[in-house]
């Protein structure tokens, strides 16, 4: 048993594209709890309202009453955005401060997600990381992605998309062959806890920055962010999610 094994048997694990309001009014209380408020106010809610995203949730739920605003605690989500060509831009697992070092929780959400995106006959999901940084690239290829041509720019760096078929993914992480049980509860050997862990800490370092409203030293670009406005000059490239925001 480890340290989050208690609290993970709690946890209840849904994917959705369209949650309720009290699933989006828990998801505000995530993001402004956890010190990055804007990321729900100028990102998530209007992207929510027009459709597109996908959400793998890790929720707790109040004894009583069951229902009504404030009745769920959101522990950790992952999004995937789906986009042109039914590709998906992925954001690393998001986890409350005390599920910072919770890799079966992460580990639990990636596979739903990832098995979601499968079943849905999405091609490929993928990251935007800042071209040149050496340790996302690593982690990312030891999780089965690779260089593809998505490339996108800010006024600050260039970035290059790191995408896999959600499949690969799996494989690679060993999440399709474990079961949510032994994730959460964290029965992994040593090769499978050294993957997972590399990935999601190196995933969530390179996110802290743009988190913390600082895009000029962001590693990596959520999969939310507004590729529109940062593609390159000369046009928009294939897999770039729909009309930017306004």
């Amino acid at each position: 048993m480890t340290h989050h094994s208690p609290a993970n048997e709690s946890v209840r694990m849904t994917v959705t594209k369209e949650p309720d309001v009290e699933t989006r009014t828990a998801l505000a209380a995530f993001c402004r709890r956890n010190r990055f408020p804007h990321l729900y106010s100028e990102v998530l809610e209007p992207l929510l309202s027009r459709g597109g995203l996908v959400l793998a949730l890790a929720t707790t739920e109040r004894p009583w009453p069951p229902k009504g605003i404030g009745s769920k605690t959101v522990e950790a989500v992952g999004i995937a955005m789906i986009g042109s060509e039914n590709r998906a831009h992925l954001t690393p697992v998001l986890t409350d401060r005390r599920n910072a070092t919770n890799i079966g929780l992460v580990g639990a959400l990636t596979k739903q997600l990832l098995e979601h995106l499968r079943e849905a006959d999405v091609p490929s999901a993928g990251y935007l990381v800042r071209q040149g940084d050496r340790a996302l690239e690593r982690a990312l290829e030891q999780a089965g992605f690779a260089e593809a041509d998505f490339q996108s720019s800010t006024d600050f760096a260039d970035y290059l998309e790191f995408s896999a078929t959600p499949q690969k993914v799996l494989d690679a992480l060993s999440l399709g062959r474990l079961s949510l049980g032994d994730l959460l509860a964290l029965g992994l050997d040593g090769g499978e806890l050294d993957r997972l862990s590399s990935y999601h800490f190196a995933l969530s370092a390179g996110l802290t920055a743009y988190l913390q409203d600082s895009i000029r030293y962001a590693a990596m670009l959520p999969g939310l962010i507004d590729l529109i406005a940062t593609s390159p000059p000369g046009g928009v490239p294939p897999g770039t999610p729909g009309p930017p925001l306004e």
